[in-house]
């Protein structure tokens, strides 16, 4: 994903001024993708559990912000993010011109003026900047070192980018921080603050990482899926929620219909209500999310263990 690198190589100050724990696998995302191609798992999972660790953010002028989303792009640049209908270099081509907006945005409100002296507009530098690399790739067609010479390019101009960030640093008051907050140690948590991301009850297992961990060899557990059907008829559930174990087959599952009404079944009644438990593997995750008709979420073990007593009883809420 050369052009996807080419716009990290130019969001990386941004990253040394924020100090953010995110700069090495970045980094090494960026020399993988204009070099061998080899990107190491342990690269990946530290990008991903990143994002997950901060989760969403309704704040935008939070760092955390910024580095989920040049993680988020580093991630589609080595081939395992999300890219929706869009190419992957499309997809962080577009986020990145996003990422310098917001930041302009916010630099511009910060000051209270039309304009903000001595701030560039950030999101217009990177529209030329990837109009120039379009160039460099094109000629790369004809000239193995053009694009080569584009990021060593831009590399060297690093230097004066993070001096213009770190202005943009001190008119909006940033500090170094983590998923957790101001005094968060990520990625070496102690998981001693009380709003630590690793003290988390719920921990996804299909998330990339963990798919990542369990390749390793970590050992597998037990999960919980949300599906609901977006098309269902008035006489079909509309939700499912199941528990899933580790050889990949259902092993619990409540379904909801819109009347309130819930039906359980299980390993000893697979079949009740017009409900059946299913007898072959659940798809993988991405085929899940592939599904445009029903809308997929995990869920945790104590949602799971809601439901099914409510379910026990018939009604949701009893």
């Amino acid at each position: 994903m050369t052009s996807g690198a080419l716009c990290l190589i130019r969001l990386f100050p941004l990253l040394e001024v924020l100090e953010s724990t995110v700069r090495q696998p970045v980094d090494e995302v960026i020399r993988g993708c204009l070099g061998s191609g080899e990107i190491a798992d342990s690269v990946l999972i530290g990008l991903d559990e990143f994002c997950e660790a901060v989760g969403p953010l309704q704040d935008l002028d939070h760092p955390a912000f910024f580095e989920q989303s040049v993680a988020s792009m580093a991630l589609i640049a080595a081939g395992a993010g999300e890219v929706q209908s869009f190419s992957a270099d499309a997809r962080i081509s577009e986020q990145a011109v996003g990422v310098w907006s917001t930041l302009t945005r916010l630099v511009k409100e910060q000051t209270q003026a039309p304009a903000s002296p001595g701030i560039a507009d950030f999101a217009e530098l990177e529209r030329s900047a990837q109009r120039e690399d379009e160039r460099a790739l094109v000629s790369g067609e004809r000239d193995p070192m053009a694009v080569t010479r584009r990021a060593d390019q831009l590399a060297l101009a690093g230097a004066a980018m993070t001096a213009e960030l770190s202005k943009v640093s001190a008119v909006l008051g940033w500090r170094p921080s983590g998923p957790c907050g101001p005094q968060c140690a990520w990625p070496a948590c102690g998981s001693s603050a009380s709003n630590c991301v690793r003290r988390r009850a719920f921990r996804p297992q299909q998330t990339l990482a963990a798919q990542l961990w369990r390749k390793q060899g970590a050992e597998s557990r037990p999960w919980y899926l949300i599906s609901i059907n977006l098309l269902a008829a008035d006489d079909e559930p509309f939700e499912l929620v199941t528990e899933i174990g580790t050889d990949g087959y259902e092993l619990r599952k409540v379904a909801q219909y819109m009347d309130g009404r819930l039906v359980c079944v299980d390993r000893d009644h697979q079949l009740r209500g017009g409900v059946k438990l299913g007898s072959e593997r659940v798809p993988s995750w991405a085929e899940l999310e592939a599904d445009d008709d029903v809308h997929v979420e995990e869920t945790s073990a104590e949602f799971f263990e809601r439901r099914w007593k409510e379910g026990l009883t018939g009604f949701i809420g009893h």
